[in-house]
């Protein structure tokens, strides 16, 4: 992709991509730019910025846009190394990866270097990332964004460090138990031990320290048996608690002792037993703002969030909705013996763009109904969803009209008619609208990453100081920053 509304340079830098085995294209404009997608074979961009861009310039809205549409962006400009050294930042903090000034002699061979090095560095990015998916497949880890390739890169990173706990956070439905099965099974140490599950929130507390840590026979009332708990259930593999912000207080000092210590003490036992068993805790709290209130101990927190796993809702990952659908509509091809099993393009792009507050979980109950219902042997289509679907569909306001671009009559942009507006929508927030196709949802995260950047650049990089300025917990920026994958 090639943004140059000038056309100065896009001749030399057309010939300089084809002799990389490139195949030019120009973005005639901003909605263009709204259009276009990353894909396997469009991943690279070309960007000028005009002379000494601020952040509100529409070059660096192009940049913003390209880079979260995951593109890697090169940016270029007569005199650009000239430039003070705040004005190359702003380049950097939109997105691009590297500068290069076009009045160079040396520009085209500059030119020709970077997008050689980015093209081999995707090769080898779709490599692993082809070995990844295979991965995943084998797992029954379903994904194709590249916020789950990214969530499963850290499991495969995480799983080896077999004596390590791990923490998964997310909102209900997201699949933490399916990533902490990957953690098992990926656990060269642990994979042929137990896998032991434990929803902390679904037991009482009266109960729970004997289901986790064991008794002895008489040690209560009905205790009429030895049990040796679920903890020493797990030897040599993992102990699942899910719903860990829920676990009583007094049984937090507990499980902190046997992370510390790997060793149990059953309940009227007069001895520790030695333990060899890995702890995986999932929540979809917030543990800083628990630990904040007093409700979760901090040094238990610490001593499981020592390596952590986030996983981002559905509305993060809508590239995830179809390939879940086909896998909830094999998973449950049961239903239907004798029927085909397709699903109609209405059916999925419903659902991408219906809020699914239960995130997969949701999303599995809706296709799981739909196959029930279903009365004829067409493809699964948007009949067969329910009536609330139909009303969440039907209810979304109609977008307003999408400013005419100046760039369709021509490749020169008005510049002037995207400057702040005094009395109005101030021409930034219009441009940012204007690359994310007017869509709220994709403006907010976009703005969120772009207020996150300006934050972690005033403290330097420091997370707890970016938390203070920003008034969240280090835990959300920590969160926030693998959600947009910011540097960190």
């Amino acid at each position: 992709m090639v943004w140059d509304p000038r056309g100065s340079r896009y001749s030399l830098i057309s010939h300089v991509l084809s002799e990389c085995s490139a195949r030019p294209r120009r973005l005639e404009g901003l909605i263009a730019v709204r259009q276009v997608e990353r894909s396997r074979w469009c991943h690279l961009a070309v960007v000028s910025l005009g002379a000494s861009p601020f952040p509100s310039d529409v070059g660096l809205q192009v940049v913003q846009a390209l880079k979260h549409k995951g593109f890697g962006v090169i940016c270029y400009e007569d005199g650009a190394q000239s430039w003070p050294l705040g004005t190359r930042c702003h380049v950097l903090l939109a997105g691009s990866r590297w500068l290069l000034d076009s009045a160079t002699a040396e520009f085209a061979q500059d030119l020709r270097q970077t997008v050689a090095h980015l093209l081999r560095a995707e090769n080898a990015r779709r490599d692993e990332e082809d070995s990844m998916k295979g991965l995943m497949r084998k797992l029954g880890v379903v994904g194709e964004s590249q916020a789950m390739l990214a969530v499963f890169q850290t499991i495969v990173r995480a799983s080896p460090l077999s004596d390590l706990p791990v923490l998964i956070t997310g909102e209900t439905g997201t699949g933490k138990e399916v990533m902490a099965r990957a953690i098992h099974q990926l656990d060269p140490k642990r994979r042929n031990g137990p896998f032991v599950a434990l929803n902390c929130g679904a037991i009482s507390p009266g109960l729970a320290e004997s289901e986790l840590f064991g008794h002895r026979r008489g040690a209560f009332t009905g205790a009429d048996r030895d049990r040796k708990g679920l903890i020493r259930s797990a030897e040599n593999g993992v102990l699942f608690l899910d719903e860990i912000g829920e676990l009583d207080h007094a049984l937090q000092a507990k499980l902190l002792r046997v992370l510390q210590e790997k060793r149990v003490l059953g309940v009227g036992e007069d001895q520790e037993v030695p333990i060899s068993t890995r702890v995986v805790a999932a929540t979809n709290r917030d543990l800083d703002e628990l630990v904040r209130l007093r409700k979760f101990r901090a040094d238990l927190f610490h001593r499981l969030n020592v390596l952590s796993v986030h996983l981002p809702p559905l509305r993060e990952r809508v590239a995830d909705v179809g390939p879940l659908i086909e896998h909830f509509v094999a998973k449950y091809r049961f239903l239907r013996p004798s029927g085909a099993f397709a699903v109609a393009p209405d059916f999925v792009d419903a659902l991408m763009q219906v809020e699914l507050p239960g995130n997969a979980r949701q999303l599995e109950n809706l296709v799981r109904e739909a196959l029930v219902q279903k009365e004829d042997e067409t493809a699964l289509n948007l009949r067969d969803l329910p009536r609330d679907i139909w009303q969440q569909l039907s209810a979304r306001w109609e977008r307003p009209s999408i400013p005419s671009d100046p760039a369709d009559v021509g490749t020169d942009i008005q510049v002037s008619a995207l400057e702040p507006l005094r009395h109005d929508l101030p021409a930034s927030m219009l441009n940012v609208l204007n690359l994310n196709g007017w869509n709220l949802s994709r403006s907010l995260q976009h703005c969120e990453r772009l207020l996150l950047e300006a934050a972690l650049h005033k403290a330097q990089g420091n997370q707890s100081q970016t938390a203070h300025l920003l008034g969240i917990t280090p835990r959300s920026v920590y969160n926030k920053i693998h959600k947009h994958q910011l540097p960190h």
